[in-house]
């Protein structure tokens, strides 16, 4: 009797052990950008973007490319065109609830020249402010919409990518995103396929303040270190607004996912100013689904 109180014991030891450890390591029990099928987020605190960056690219001087907010009726087929010139892949994370009859001609355009199309949720709203129905509802919409738009071309995309508005995610105090996520992915497809998309570089491209040379030059100083540009937060006139906050990068990842937006203006000019600087200095751009942490193996991933 003894002996088996002791065996017990030390089984339940084990599964508190485990469970411990998984709380503490979440997302890091494998190198893929999928919520993890054994474990339940906690609200509040399984939160944060820099544990989930593509490491695997981190001083390989490689980049990829993905453009916020689309799709823009006239610039996001001028970027269209300069990735075309320079024969560059990139993925657009669009939002899903502003594609209609004028500008779906962009949505194929991305996919027919052989760029990777990905949702950046259906409205752009905050996650974390919208109740669990909401996102939910908001979810399944626009993954279904994004696959739609793809099967309508008659490709079959194995990947889906959805990238949080503003990178939040996490902070509802009464639900996790990414256990929802995990559910909504059962639902359509049966399989855990949904694959949340943050980045390594930000170029800041979106700050109203920031040129298209500071824009290229965030990426240069993730590629070689020095000055960069984040922004803050300021208050004028008793109005919030965002100001550029310049810094020193002094162990840059060299590679990585750029983030940036195709309805930005100065876009158009930063992106020309990368492209060439990366031809000429040998920085190689790469599709998302080629990196690690963003391939999908041997999983189906068709709509139910």
């Amino acid at each position: 009797m003894a002996s088996l109180k002791r065996a017990l014991f030390l089984s339940t030891l084990a599964v508190l052990s485990l469970n411990s450890a998984l709380a503490g390591r979440g997302h890091e029990l494998d190198d893929k950008q999928f919520p993890e099928d054994n474990f339940v987020y906690r609200p509040m605190q399984d939160v944060g973007m820099t544990k989930y960056q593509a490491t695997s690219i981190h001083g390989t001087k490689k980049l990829s490319l993905t453009y916020d907010d689309g799709p823009h009726l006239e610039r996001t087929p001028k970027i269209l065109d300069l990735l075309k010139e320079f024969n560059i892949k990139a993925t657009f994370f669009v939002l899903t609830s502003t594609v209609n009859e004028k500008n779906r001609f962009i949505i194929d355009r991305i996919v027919n020249e052989g760029h990777m199309l990905a949702s950046h949720d259906h409205d752009h709203d905050d996650n974390n402010g919208e109740t669990e129905q909401t996102y939910r509802s908001e979810l399944a919409s626009t993954v279904k919409a994004t696959k739609t738009f793809l099967d309508d071309l008659g490709v079959h995309q194995i990947e889906m990518y959805y990238r949080f508005p503003y990178g939040a995610y996490g902070k509802n105090k009464t639900y996790h995103h990414l256990n929802i996520m995990k559910e909504v992915s059962q639902e359509l497809f049966g399989d855990n396929c949904i694959n949340f998309a943050f980045w390594d570089i930000d170029s800041s491209d979106w700050l109203p303040v920031i040129t298209p040379e500071e824009v290229a030059q965030n990426i240069r100083a993730h590629m070689e270190g020095g000055k960069a540009y984040t922004f803050k937060a300021q208050v004028v006139n008793g109005q919030r607004t965002w100001v550029k906050s310049p810094y020193t990068i002094t162990k840059p990842p060299s590679g990585g996912v750029i983030l940036m937006h195709d309805i930005q203006e100065k876009t158009l000019k930063a992106s020309r100013l990368i492209f060439e600087e990366a031809k000429q200095k040998g920085w190689e751009f790469v599709p998302l689904n080629s990196i690690k942490e963003f391939e999908y193996g041997n999983k189906e991933c068709v709509l139910l």
